[in-house]
């Protein structure tokens, strides 16, 4: 069996007077180039869930989160860069601070209401799917995972049922 190529990562949907902070992700990227998703990134060694979401919201947008919440998990699979992503969907709310305008390279941040996001071209497709599970005021966790072919093409979706 060949190695594993894991990353643990997280996107953190943070909210501000009823909208979500959306990330255009630059169209040179490796991974989901063009990609509209939340911002978030990789968990460094020995790092917390939520210690790593304030860290990387901090560090992308320069805004401050309280009232973190998990609202999905899983993983997904990437077979164009054979990588697999273990992620948390994160929702938090926003504290303080003033969104910094990202550089070319990362991308462009946009504050939106969340039945905008879902009408979104290239979406994350991952977002798409749970949609309807995420934005939502119960405090369900789900887990699914999927699989893409390149980019932002998935090609397979599973959402996991509790027993």
């Amino acid at each position: 069996m060949s190695k594993r190529n894991i990353v643990l990562s997280l996107e953190c949907f943070v909210q501000k007077n009823g909208k979500y902070l959306m990330l255009h992700r630059n169209k040179n990227k490796k991974i989901m180039p063009g990609v509209w998703m939340a911002p978030g990134g990789k968990r460094e060694f020995n790092e917390g869930l939520f210690e790593a979401a304030r860290r990387e919201i901090k560090e992308e947008t320069g805004l401050e989160i309280k009232n973190l919440r998990i609202k999905a998990t899983g993983n997904a699979y990437l077979k164009d860069v054979n990588q697999e992503l273990y992620f948390h969907f994160i929702f938090a709310d926003y504290a303080g601070g003033k969104v910094k305008q990202n550089s070319e390279e990362d991308g462009t941040l946009v504050w939106m209401f969340p039945e905008d996001i879902v009408k979104l071209d290239n979406l994350l497709s991952e977002i798409k799917e749970i949609y309807r599970y995420i934005f939502t005021k119960n405090n369900k966790v789900i887990s699914y995972k999927a699989v893409y072919e390149k980019g932002n093409k998935m090609v397979f979706f599973e959402l996991e049922k509790p027993l």
